[in-house]
C-alpha cells in the first residue's frame, strides 16, 4: 500500500494538494475516521482513480464513435465491443460513464466523512459503557486514562479501542500529555458525549475537583440519555412498520388486484405479464424488504458484539431448504426444467393441499411454505434457546452483583463472597458462576478467567459485566465502592433492556394481520371475477392463477416476519420464529379464503 500511495502521489501530487487547498475540512474527517494517511496523498489517490475512470470513458467513447467509420471493429472486439455499444447507445448508461470521473471525485471526497460517522455512530453506543469502566475504576484508585489503556486490551469496545490508539498516537507524535491528548482527540470527533467525558474530566482534574464524583454523575447522564433514546427507539421503530406495513402489505394488495384485473378484463387496458409480476414478487419485494432491515439496523440501537451461531446453523440448512423447494414447489411451476428427484416429496404435498380442501394449482404455495418452515426450523430452535440463556444470563448477573455488594459489607474478601454465593440459584447464570469461583480458588489469572467466560457465553452485556467486576477487583481489590456502582449500572443497563423490549413488542401485530388479510383478499378476489365471468359463460384460469399468485405470497409473508423480527427485538435471528408463524398464516388465511366462498354458497 505505501508503494502505491508513494506513486499515486509522485504522479497526481499537484491535483491532490490542489484539492487539499479547496477542501480544509477534510483533514479533520480523515483523523476522525482514525485513517492513517496524509490529506494530500489521499487525495493524490482519489485523483488517481478519477483518471482511471476518465481513461476509461474516454476510450470506450472513442470505439463507439470510431464504429461509424470502421464497422470491422465488431469483428475486432466481439463482445467486447457489443457490451461498449450497448453501454454508450443507452442515453442512462452513456451519462453515468460519461460523469464517472466526477463520481468517482465525489465518492473519494465523502469516503472520509462516512467512516467518521460510522465511527461516530459506534462511538455512541459504547462511550456509556467506557465511562462506566472509567467510573468503576476510579472508585479503585485508578485514574481514567491508564483506565482507557485497559479498554484497549480487550475488543468488547471495538469503536473505542481505535480511539484509544488514536490519542496513543498523539501522545507519541507530539510529545503532549495523556489529558491534553485526550482533550485533543475529543475536540474532533463530533460525538457530545464523548467530549462532555473527555473534556469535562480534564477541566475537574485541572480545577481540582472530585473526578469520581464527576465520572459518576457523567455516567449516570449517559444511561438516562439512553433511556431517552431507547423510548424514541420505539416511535421510530413503530413510524417504520408503519411504512413497511403500506409498502408491503398495501402495496403488494394493489400489485395483485392489478394483475387480477389485468387477466379477468383485458379490455381495461391493464398490461402486466407474469413474468413482470414474478420479477416484481420474487425480486423487488425482498429487496424493499432488505432495504427496510438495514434501515432498521440503522435506527437501532446496536452493542458491539454480534452472535452468529444462529446465522450459521441457518446457512447449514439452507441447501435442505433449496432442495425442498425445487421438490415441492418449482417442480409444479416448471416441470421441464426441473426432474423429479424424489416422487414422495411432491405426492406428499399433493395430499397434504387436497387434505386441506386447497383447490388445483395451490400445490406449490402448500410445497413452499413446507420448505421455508423446515429449512428454518433449526435457526429457530437455536435462536430461541440462545436468547433465552442470555436473557437468564443478564438477569442473573444482575442480581449476584448486587448480592454481591451486600456480602462484601461483611468485609469478606471478593473472592470469598463469589465462593460464597456461587452455591446460590442464578437461573443460567449459575453454571458460569461455578466455574468462575473454581478458576478463582485454582489460582487462575482473573484475566484468564474472564476469557474462559466469553467463551461459553457470547451475550455482550454479560461480558462487559463480568469484565467489569474481573477489572475492579484486579484493580482495586473489589472495594465496596467500586462493586456498588458496579451493581448500580448493571440495574440500569437490565431496566433498559428491559424497556427496550416492552416498546419494540407490541409492533408485531399489524404484519401478523396483513398477512392473512392478505391471502384471504387473495382468493376471494379471484373467485369473485371468475363468478363474474361465469355470468357471460366464461373463466378464469384458476389453477395457473393459484400458482402464479399464492406462491410468491407465502415467500412475501416468510420476509415479512423476517423484517418483523428485526424490528421487534433488534435481531434479526428472531424472526426466524416469526417468519414460520406468517407463513402459517399465510396458508390458513388461504384456507379461509376458499372456505368462506364455500359458506357463502352453501
Amino acid at each position: 500500500m505505501t508503494d502505491f500511495s508513494d506513486f499515486c502521489y509522485a504522479l497526481f501530487g499537484p491535483f491532490g494538494r490542489t484539492l487539499f487547498r479547496l477542501h480544509r475540512g477534510l483533514e479533520d474527517n480523515i483523523d476522525a475516521a482514525n485513517m492513517k494517511i496524509h490529506p494530500e496523498i489521499y487525495l493524490s489517490i482519489v485523483a488517481f482513480f478519477s483518471m482511471i475512470a476518465a481513461t476509461v470513458a474516454g476510450v470506450t467513447f472513442l470505439i463507439f464513435w470510431l464504429f461509424n467509420f470502421y464497422p470491422q471493429i465488431l469483428v475486432w472486439l466481439g463482445p467486447v465491443f457489443l457490451m461498449i455499444y450497448i453501454v454508450w447507445s443507452t442515453p442512462i448508461s452513456g451519462i453515468i460513464l460519461a460523469i464517472s470521473p466526477l463520481l468517482v471525485l465525489l465518492v473519494g471526497l465523502m469516503i472520509p466523512s462516512l467512516k467518521a460517522s460510522n465511527r461516530i455512530s459506534g462511538l455512541k453506543n459504547e462511550i456509556p459503557y467506557a465511562s462506566m469502566h472509567m467510573s468503576v475504576m476510579a472508585s479503585g484508585g485508578l485514574n481514567p486514562y491508564v483506565s482507557l489503556l485497559r479498554l484497549k486490551n480487550v475488543d468488547l469496545l471495538p469503536k473505542l479501542r481505535e480511539e484509544i490508539e488514536r490519542i496513543q498516537g498523539l501522545i507519541l507524535s507530539s510529545g503532549c500529555d495523556p489529558v491534553s491528548a485526550m482533550e485533543k482527540a475529543a475536540k474532533v470527533i463530533g460525538l457530545k458525549d464523548y467530549k462532555d467525558l473527555l473534556l469535562g474530566y480534564a477541566s475537574t482534574l485541572r480545577t481540582g475537583g472530585d473526578v469520581l464524583h464527576y465520572l459518576y454523575a457523567q455516567t449516570d447522564a449517559m444511561f438516562r440519555n439512553m433511556a431517552t433514546r431507547i423510548k424514541g427507539m420505539g416511535e421510530s421503530m413503530g413510524a417504520l412498520m408503519e411504512a413497511y406495513s403500506i409498502v408491503e402489505i398495501l402495496g403488494a394488495l394493489g400489485l395483485y388486484m392489478m394483475f387480477v384485473i389485468s387477466f379477468a378484463l383485458p379490455e381495461t387496458g391493464l398490461d402486466i405479464s407474469p413474468e413482470t409480476f414474478f420479477i416484481f414478487s420474487f425480486a423487488v419485494l425482498p429487496m424493499v424488504s432488505v432495504v427496510f432491515l438495514f434501515l432498521s439496523d440503522a435506527l437501532q440501537i446496536n452493542y458491539p458484539v454480534s452472535y452468529w451461531r444462529t446465522y450459521l446453523i441457518f446457512a447449514a440448512s439452507l441447501p435442505l431448504m433449496m432442495f425442498l423447494t425445487t421438490q415441492t414447489a418449482f417442480i409444479y411451476i416448471f416441470p421441464e426444467f426441473i426432474p423429479e428427484l424424489v416422487p414422495s416429496l411432491k405426492n406428499f404435498i399433493a395430499f397434504l393441499a387436497s387434505s386441506l380442501g386447497f383447490r388445483e394449482g395451490c400445490e406449490p404455495s402448500v410445497g413452499f411454505a413446507f420448505s421455508l418452515i423446515v429449512g428454518s426450523i433449526p435457526a429457530f430452535i437455536a435462536d430461541r434457546y440462545h436468547s433465552k440463556e442470555h436473557t437468564g444470563v443478564l438477569n442473573g448477573i444482575t442480581s449476584f452483583l448486587r448480592d454481591l455488594v451486600e456480602n462484601r459489607k461483611t468485609g469478606l474478601s471478593p473472592e470469598k463472597c463469589i465462593q460464597i454465593l456461587s452455591s446460590r440459584d442464578y437461573r443460567e447464570f449459575s453454571k458460569y458462576l461455578k466455574r468462575i469461583s473454581s478458576e478463582i480458588n485454582w489460582g487462575l489469572p482473573l484475566r484468564e478467567v474472564f476469557e474462559d467466560f466469553r467463551k461459553g457465553i457470547k451475550s455482550w452485556l454479560a461480558q462487559i459485566n463480568i469484565f467489569l467486576l474481573i477489572d475492579s477487583i484486579e484493580v482495586g481489590g473489589g472495594t465496596q465502592e467500586s462493586l456498588e456502582s458496579l451493581a448500580e449500572f448493571s440495574e440500569s443497563i437490565k431496566e433498559m433492556e428491559n424497556e427496550r423490549r416492552a416498546t419494540l413488542a407490541p409492533l408485531f401485530i399489524v404484519p401478523y394481520i396483513g398477512a392473512g388479510l392478505l391471502t384471504t383478499t387473495t382468493i376471494l378476489l379471484l373467485q369473485f371475477f371468475n363468478d363474474m365471468l361465469a355470468l357471460s359463460s366464461q373463466s378464469l384460469p384458476l389453477a395457473s392463477l393459484n400458482r402464479t399468485l399464492l406462491t410468491p405470497l407465502i415467500l412475501h409473508s416468510y420476509t415479512l416476519g423476517i423484517v418483523t423480527g428485526k424490528i421487534t427485538t433488534g435481531r434479526t435471528s428472531a424472526g426466524f420464529k416469526h417468519a414460520i408463524i406468517l407463513v402459517l398464516v399465510s396458508i390458513i388465511g388461504i384456507w379461509l379464503g376458499f372456505h368462506f366462498k364455500f359458506m357463502t354458497i352453501g
